[in-house]
C-alpha cells in the first residue's frame, strides 16, 4: 500500500494533536514520533541549549526545535517510511522554513475562541494523574489556559499567512 504524505501536527497543549494522530495512525501504517519527548530530554539533560518544555511555546526553543527536526525531516525524507510528528513547542513561522508541503501535510491545532471555563472542566474530566495538568489548581490551569488561548490566535493568524491548515478545536 502506498502511504499519503508525512505529516506533522504542531499546536498548543490540550488541543487535541495526540488524539488526531492516533487517528490518523489508526488508518495508515505511520510511524509516530512526540517531538515533546525530544523537548523534554534537551531541556534535562542538555539545559544549556535553552530548549524548554514548558507548556507556552516561547521563540527561542520553537527555532531550535524546528532546526533540530530539519535534521530528522532531511533523514525521514531519504526513506520510504511515513511519519507523523507532533509537537506543542513549534511555531508556524518556524517550521515553515523547515518542511516541504509538497512531501509533508502540515496541521496545527488550537482553540482560539475556547471558553476557558468550559475547558478546564474538560481537562479535569480526562485527566490522568501523569498528567501536567494534575498538579495544578484550577486556579493555575486557568491562567495557563488563558495564554494559550492567546498563543492560538497567534498560530492561527500565522497558518492564514503561511498557507497551513488550522483546525480550531474550540468547541470539541
Amino acid at each position: 500500500m502506498k502511504l499519503k504524505k508525512n505529516i506533522f501536527i504542531g499546536g498548543v497543549a490540550k488541543s487535541g494533536k495526540s488524539t488526531f494522530a492516533k487517528k490518523l495512525k489508526g488508518k495508515d501504517s505511520y510511524n509516530h514520533i512526540p517531538l515533546d519527548y525530544f523537548a523534554s530530554s534537551l531541556k534535562y539533560n542538555f539545559p544549556e541549549t535553552g530548549i524548554t518544555s514548558n507548556v507556552l511555546m516561547n521563540k527561542e526553543s520553537s527555532e531550535k526545535l524546528a532546526l533540530l527536526l530539519s535534521r530528522v525531516i532531511h533523514i525521514i525524507e531519504g526513506t520510504e517510511e511515513k511519519f507523523i510528528i507532533d509537537s506543542a513547542h513549534i511555531m508556524p513561522s518556524d517550521i515553515d522554513k523547515y518542511i516541504d508541503k509538497d512531501k509533508w501535510e502540515i496541521y496545527y491545532l488550537g482553540y482560539p475562541n475556547v471558553n476557558i471555563n468550559e475547558k478546564l472542566n474538560i481537562i479535569r474530566k480526562y485527566e490522568s494523574q501523569n498528567a501536567w495538568t494534575y498538579k495544578k489548581s484550577d486556579t493555575e490551569l486557568l491562567d495557563v489556559l488563558e495564554k494559550l488561548k492567546e498563543i492560538s490566535k497567534t498560530i492561527e493568524k500565522e497558518c492564514q499567512k503561511l498557507n497551513i491548515n488550522f483546525i480550531d478545536t474550540s468547541n470539541m
